[in-house]
């Protein structure tokens, strides 16, 4: 099969046919499917590429509750995912799943290949056995204490507190997540892959050029190749739903099966073969040997593909994909919760909210930063009727409707060479954030582009002689430039475009023909975006709590009991002035130093002439009063109510005094939820039972 350029494959990783898209696996499918479109109206030759991922314990195990087999469980997953994805505009070229003879076919190869070069072994280690289950257990149904962070209720293959990879045996405290009870460990002869042979391969890729890694993920990698890399285990134990490794009934004695994660990103290449059988369209190593692959995952799963994954492809002899990293999404400022009503599956946030709001919202805070997006739903809101809507809706239905309904048909478009040229080099512009992956700055230039347009036709006034001929030239200009946002657009909002093209006569909205020249007939166009009225009822608390430094004490010039402090609040609020009425109670050498709770959003107040950007908050018992400390929590962090997102915008004072923030066994308790961060509970030792924070 000959191409004039190698062919460009996207992926986005396999999600797990054991329940329902939300939106946290969203983000990752749109954000590649904004890049697969791009790409493909550059009129390149590009195949977006997924599949369910089918195997594994868990759908083992939900099957068996839902007395089913695990393969007709894990289908119905498969066709309920696919509809997900196109409800929301994201256009595969090839959905597949792991459990079919592609994928059983393409696992047996790289398995053969491992072997031949003597890069498989099997040695006896011990295991989790659960005796209340009669099963051994993977890794991902242990759960206990991290050894390295001490983060409780990790999994046994990964925590997602440190990032650092695991085995259930060697969890804290270790519990069986079927039953609860305590397990133990137990022998068992298994498969290895020697992932500690390819070290020095897997740096040199780290440090080439080429690789392009993200800042966030080259220092990760290091880190593990710091560590020193161990060999990985490649099967498991019975009962397992997966493909059975090859004559293990015969070497060990009784039967081994492939273990999820060596069979799943063999899926994207399943999938890729899956194409090119049903298309007849050459075989799979023509496209991952020559091709360009482009991954897209989570922070989550960068461990597997950062260093197994590349290592089994450099076995093989198969090139490295290129590799981008997102962040999670959190809602109001939290992990989404069923209880706090922020937990959405696709099928649900549909049934509020247009799928191309959502589309546009990610996009203008998607960039190549392994940063987590909030989605904070009055943001959501202006985003959508101030910026979708209000800027790039208005003009381009404004001029389009215009248009139509006083002329029909633009024969004749203006001359504007300085506004041209400004509107190509900012058309420039997107299509080398487009292609950086950076759509946070493809989207602000496209609405710098729209805020040109709508500046240009308000200007015209074109509305006060619709006839003169001057106005007509401008309002084909405009249409012009409508029709140009279009193109631009088409990735992020591809059914606004869409409106657009059929309301011009146009068939396909190439970047080729973006142009000024353009003249024809058009057709009544529809409202291009829906505007949010409402918003899902979540519950919030008002202060937004963090932790902070005090590296400064003055008194205040105009107050004997006050005190001036600087506070460092961390990297992105950096430090603020605090007027605390302490004086009475601590030590100025008390008080410098010291790690405390603040309030960061509290409303600037004037405090006897001084300025106080934040509150300290301490416990008071009447008798004692204590800070309230976070010692192992970095600055600036967070610290929450459990289920309850901290709010951005502005408390004030009143809204403090009427919350009961009161101390029970040392800990900050509000409304029966604990006050902790990540790393730790905040604690208040030294004052009495139900002291008062204030």
């Amino acid at each position: 099969m000959k191409r004039n350029s190698p062919p460009t494959i996207i992926t986005a990783a396999l999600p797990y046919a054991n329940g329902p898209i939300h939106i946290g696996h969203l983000l990752e499918y749109i954000q590649a499917d904004i890049y697969s479109r791009f790409l493909k109206s550059l009129g390149q030759e590009v195949l977006y590429l997924c599949a369910s991922d089918m195997h594994g314990t868990p759908i083992e195990v939900n099957a068996q509750k839902a007395g089913l087999p695990p393969e007709q469980f894990a289908l119905k997953f498969w066709k309920e995912q696919q509809q997900d994805f196109k409800s929301f505009l994201i256009n595969f070229d090839n959905f597949y799943k792991t459990h079919s003879p592609e994928n059983k076919e393409i696992v047996e190869f790289f398995y053969t290949e491992l072997n031949k070069k003597k890069l498989i072994y099997r040695k006896t280690i011990k295991v989790i056995y659960c005796q209340h289950c009669q099963r051994f257990l993977p890794d991902r149904y242990v759960h206990g204490t991290c050894p390295l962070c001490s983060a409780a209720d990790q999994y046994g293959d990964v925590c997602e507190s440190c990032g650092s990879a695991l085995k259930g045996i060697d969890l804290i405290n270790p519990k069986c997540s079927l039953c609860g009870k305590t397990p133990y460990q137990k022998e068992s002869e298994h498969y290895f892959f020697k992932l500690s042979a390819f070290a020095s391969r897997l740096e040199h890729w780290m440090n080439d050029q080429r690789s392009a890694l993200q800042p966030e993920v080259r220092h990760w990698l290091q880190g593990w190749l710091d560590k020193g890399l161990e060999d990985w285990c490649i099967s498991r134990d019975a009962p397992y739903f997966g493909f059975e490794i090859p004559d293990s009934r015969t070497e060990t004695g009784e039967p081994k099966y492939f273990y999820v994660w060596m069979d799943a990103p063999i899926g994207y290449i399943s999938s890729t073969e899956h194409y090119c059988r049903k298309h007849k369209r050459g075989t799979w190593k023509e496209y991952w040997q020559d091709g360009n692959v482009q991954h897209f995952i989570g922070k989550d799963i960068s461990y597997f593909h950062f260093l197994f994954w590349p290592a089994m492809l450099m076995a093989v002899g198969l090139p490295v994909p290129h590799l981008t990293v997102h962040g999670f999404i959190t809602v109001d400022g939290q992990k989404m919760s069923k209880s706090r009503g922020t937990f959405f599956t696709a099928s649900d946030f549909l049934k509020l909210f247009p799928a191309e709001s959502l589309r546009f919202y990610y996009a203008s805070h998607l960039d190549r930063t392994v940063t987590d997006v909030d989605l904070h739903f009055e943001d959501f809101k202006a985003v959508n009727n101030k910026v979708l809507m209000g800027s790039l809706g208005n003009f381009c239905y404004r001029v389009l409707t215009f248009a139509q309904k006083n002329y029909g048909t633009i024969k004749t478009i203006a001359a504007e060479p300085r506004l041209e040229k400004e509107i190509l080099s900012l058309v420039e512009e997107v299509q080398t954030h487009y292609q950086h992956q950076n759509f946070k700055l493809a989207v602000k230039n496209i609405l710098m582009i729209a805020d040109k347009g709508n500046a240009y036709f308000q200007q015209s006034e074109v509305w006060k002689d619709p006839a003169n001929k001057k106005n007509k030239e401008k309002v084909g200009f405009g249409v012009n430039l409508a029709r140009n946002l279009a193109i631009l657009a088409q990735p992020i909002v591809p059914e606004f475009s869409v409106k657009i093209a059929q309301a011009l006569g146009e068939k396909e909205l190439a970047w080729n023909k973006i142009k000024f020249s353009w003249k024809g007939k058009i057709k009544t166009i529809p409202h291009l975006v829906q505007k949010i009225e409402t918003l899902p009822e979540t519950s919030t608390f008002p202060l937004q709590l963090v932790v902070g430094k005090i590296i400064k004490v003055q008194d205040h010039a105009h107050a004997d009991s006050l005190y001036l402090l600087t506070a460092d609040l961390g990297p992105e609020r950096g430090q603020k002035k605090v007027v605390a009425g302490l004086k009475k109670i601590f030590s100025k050498k008390q008080l410098l130093g010291r790690k405390a709770v603040f309030c960061a959003n509290m409303k600037p107040a004037v405090i006897r002439g001084e300025k106080s950007a934040a509150m300290i908050l301490v416990a008071d018992d009447t008798e004692n009063v204590r800070l309230l400390e976070a010692a192992k929590t970095p600055l600036g962090e967070a610290v929450r109510f459990a289920g309850l997102p901290n709010a951005s915008r502005e408390a004030t004072f009143d809204e403090f005094k009427n919350l009961l923030l009161e101390v029970r066994q040392e800990r900050v308790w509000f409304d029966g939820r604990k006050l902790s961060s990540t790393q730790e509970d905040v604690v208040v030792p030294g004052v009495k039972e139900g002291a008062r924070i204030v």
